[in-house]
């Protein structure tokens, strides 16, 4: 189960990178791992592509959750905070609040008040103010009381029953950081997701492996980064569309009008480009490895920088391919 640091390492980033930096660093690591790029004769080298593949998936995955989660947080708590320090701002700033800081500052403090108490009043006469009859009266009184030690003695109280020990409060656990909240829920996700081994009879099913856009008019378009990957385009307007960094392997794109568009950078591995118009296409760093560009129109192409050629021909078909400086390709 990856962790944070681990998801940074596989996506060659230093801990904390942006949302928008792990996007980056995980389009440049898939242009460089994707499986279409090795042939098909190199087996370890395909298995080690695919796991490497599905590494960088899973750790993209994750970071984006966690990030977009904590960005989240983040624009939550802000108006609440805003609020709170605008209403202390009120309170301290109107006017019954600094009269009464006023009142309480110039009053002065209460004198302390000492009470006198009276000694105690004796209810009886002293024995020297008393008749010689009230004498003899409290003489015959006393003869007639029982002794003190006859009078019932009251019931001693019961012992008090100590009480029952409480147990002590549950000390509450430190709360979890915000890392760990994202990996239970990254978990949580994980466990609740279907298996990856579906068949493949269900995944093709549920979406065509040959999404049909033929024909369509997409000229100016901003398309940037886009996955177009195994689609039909085949005699599409793209003139002076942006398809830099686009993902566009195993593309049909006969006929197309592709006429001055910016393919800077864009994956066209094994894309079918037979008769297709791209003269003055930017096409610097684009992969057009095992591409098929028979009858293709190159005229005015940029393909590197000066005389130095920097877009990937490995395996691609160029007969009758007209190039840059116009001459036919034989």
């Amino acid at each position: 189960m990856p962790n944070l640091n681990e998801c940074y390492r596989t996506l060659e980033l230093r801990t904390g990178a942006s949302l928008e930096e792990v996007s980056q660093a995980y389009k440049d690591l898939v242009f460089i791992w994707h499986p279409d790029r090795i042939p098909q004769s190199r087996e370890r080298l395909q298995q080690k592509a695919i796991a490497k593949l599905q590494d960088l998936n899973e750790a993209r995955d994750y970071l984006q959750s966690y990030l977009q989660r904590r960005q989240n947080l983040r624009s939550a708590r802000r108006p609440a905070q805003k609020a709170a320090a605008a209403g202390q701002a009120r309170a301290a700033s109107s006017p019954a609040a600094a009269a009464g800081q006023a009142r309480a500052a110039s009053s002065p403090a209460p004198a302390k008040t000492t009470r006198r108490t009276a000694p105690p009043r004796t209810s009886q006469p002293s024995q020297e103010r008393q008749s010689p009859a009230a004498k003899k009266f409290r003489q015959r009184t006393k003869a007639t009381q029982p002794p003190a030690s006859s009078a019932p003695k009251a019931p001693k109280a019961a012992p008090a029953q100590p009480k029952p020990s409480q147990p002590p409060a549950a000390t509450s656990s430190p709360p979890d950081s915000a890392a760990k909240r994202a990996a239970k829920r990254w978990r949580t996700g994980r466990a609740a997701a279907p298996a990856k081994t579906a068949p493949a009879a269900t995944k093709s099913a549920s979406r065509p492996l040959t999404p049909d856009h033929s024909g369509v008019d997409w000229q100016g378009a901003d398309l940037q980064e886009r996955d177009f990957s195994g689609r039909n385009l085949s005699q599409a307007n793209l003139a002076n569309t942006n398809l830099k960094d686009a993902f566009l392997h195993k593309v049909n794109l006969s006929g197309a009008n592709l006429t001055n568009a910016n393919l800077t950078r864009a994956n066209l591995l094994q894309a079918n480009l037979t008769q297709a118009n791209l003269r003055g296409a930017n096409l610097t760093g684009a992969d057009l490895s095992g591409a098929d560009l028979r009858g293709a129109d190159f005229t005015g192409a940029s393909m590197g920088i000066g005389k130095k050629v920097m877009v990937k021909l490995t395996g691609a078909r160029l007969s009758g391919a007209i190039m840059p400086n116009g001459t036919i390709h034989t």
